[in-house]
């Protein structure tokens, strides 16, 4: 079966979400190979043609999103309440560097209370409760989850270590 890019773009536009890759390979009954080299193929056309979107792969899946190039115009649409503020921007940088990590943990560090930055972040599903300590008390251990992934734009938390890594030495 031949697969024109158009069928991959238009069923990644209308799930609205990242797509593994699993999924993509039941949808259009291909082999794990022919699905890559068809988000390689229109990756390379969105990104040939300088169209205002761009294929993106983190360990979420696959999915649309907008240009880097288009960032300021499209930045005019955000609204300001979907912006994390500065404390939960670092509370969510310790949970991503030092998962699993407890509330206490977490507090240990920052220095102050997170007790509402946790709650936010666990209901934009950033974070997640992975279980519990086993010590005294069970405390809950938190970690980040695959939209965190995708809105970083990076595969993995071995990749963001990775980055973070070269950008200090």
């Amino acid at each position: 079966m031949s697969l024109p890019t158009m069928h991959l773009e238009a069923v990644l536009f209308a799930a609205a979400k990242p797509i593994s890759i699993d999924m993509l390979e039941e949808v259009f009954g291909l082999s794990r190979d022919e699905i890559q080299a068809y988000i390689n193929e229109l990756k390379r056309e969105l990104e040939d043609q300088h169209r205002g979107i761009r294929l993106r792969i983190s360990g979420a899946g696959v999915e649309l999103v907008s240009a880097m190039e288009s960032a300021d115009y499209v930045g005019h649409i955000r609204k300001r309440e979907d912006k994390l503020s500065n404390a939960a921007m670092e509370t969510l940088a310790v949970i991503a560097y030092k998962q699993p990590i407890t509330k206490a943990e977490i507090e240990e560090v920052r220095g102050v209370n997170s007790d509402k930055i946790i709650k936010q972040l666990l209901t934009r599903s950033l974070i997640a409760e992975l279980g519990h300590k086993d010590t005294v008390g069970r405390p809950i251990l938190y970690g980040t989850t695959d939209e965190f992934l995708r809105s970083a734009g990076v595969e993995s938390i071995e990749a963001l270590h990775q980055e973070v890594s070269e950008a200090e030495g």
